[in-house]
Parts: C-alpha cells; sequence; structure tokens
C-alpha cells in the first residue's frame, strides 16, 4: 500500500489506476506526459504461489490496460505486468529482461506514431559531455554548447531533455552547477 501525504491509502492496484487516469487526462488536454507506462515486480519475491498471484495481478491490470491503453503497455496479450528476478546476476537473464522490456517500449512508441526531434548539436553535446567524465559544472556545459553553437537556453533545453530520458541527472533547483553524466 502506499501512502500518500493527505493520509489516503491506495492498493498498488489503485495507484496504477489513478496515475494511469492522470497520465491520459494531461494527454487528453496537451500537456507532456509519459507516453508509456511500465508496471513491474520482482518475481524473485512472489513466493511458492507466485504464478496465481501473477495471474491474479495480470487480470487485474487487464481490465485498466482496456481502459488506458495510451499510456500502459503490456508485456504480451496476456501479461500487463513484468516480472523480473531482481536477484539475477549481470548476465544472459538479466540481458533477456532488458532486451524484452526494449522491445514493448519500441513497440509502444510506434504504436503512437510519435517522432522524437532530436537536434544534431544535442547528441554532439551528449557525446562530448559524455568523454569529459562522471560530473560536470554547469559552465562547462555553456562552453561546449558555445563551440556547438548553442546558447544557454538551448543548453539548458538539451539538459533538461537528457534528464527527462535519463542519460544525465541535473538537478536545477537543488544542486543549478552540477550535472551527472555517468549513473553507474
Amino acid at each position: 500500500l502506499y501512502t500518500l501525504p493527505d493520509q489516503l491509502t491506495l492498493t498498488n492496484r489503485e495507484f496504477i489506476e489513478r496515475a494511469c487516469q492522470i497520465a491520459e487526462a494531461k494527454a487528453m488536454s496537451g500537456k507532456i506526459v509519459p507516453k508509456v507506462m511500465i508496471v513491474g515486480t520482482h518475481k524473485d519475491k512472489l513466493g511458492i504461489d507466485g504464478e496465481a498471484r501473477l495471474t491474479k495481478i495480470n487480470e487485474e491490470l487487464r481490465k485498466i490496460h482496456q481502459k488506458y491503453d495510451r499510456v500502459l503497455i503490456c508485456k504480451s496479450e496476456d501479461e500487463v505486468i513484468f516480472a523480473v528476478n531482481a536477484m539475477a546476476p549481470v548476465g544472459k537473464e538479466r540481458q533477456e529482461y532488458t532486451e524484452e522490456l526494449q522491445d514493448c517500449i519500441l513497440k509502444a512508441v510506434e504504436k503512437t506514431g510519435e517522432v522524437i526531434d532530436v537536434p544534431l548539436k544535442w547528441l554532439a553535446f551528449h557525446l562530448d559531455l559524455d568523454k569529459k567524465g562522471g560530473i560536470v559544472r554547469k559552465s562547462e556545459c555553456y562552453k561546449t554548447g558555445e563551440i556547438l553553437g548553442m546558447g544557454k537556453s538551448d543548453v539548458d533545453e538539451a539538459l533538461k531533455y537528457f534528464d527527462k530520458v535519463g542519460l544525465l541527472l541535473h538537478y536545477p533547483d537543488d544542486v543549478p552547477d552540477l550535472v551527472f553524466t555517468k549513473m553507474d
């Protein structure tokens, strides 16, 4: 159960449905929303009756998916939830999870018909930051951007975009002068 700040308590199912409702409402209003939402669980923590629990969870989630198929993606026709072994060592099993998840995300994004336009300068900008190492000062980001013909506002937008897609971390309100480029 999730406890919300106003002391309301939701089940996991209710929480997922509310998240889908919010994303759907924002999508209808034209506001930026995540294009896909994925639900996962720790397969290694499901216990003895794990398969039965997964079946029940998938039945409940399919009902939500029927209402919010624009934002909630499925693993397959029968499964909504991605059950992964979080304790799997780096190797074949973990690679299979990764590939399966990537395929599902790509299919879901392709279904929307949306094209993500990223300026070539931004890609060069990201590659340059990636070469510089784990933590880069924002002033260094501005210098790199200037070399590539980007203004400060372009650099700020690029940092916001790359943070949003998970390629770097930037906290302009909390740590405004630092950009974290290595997530290892």
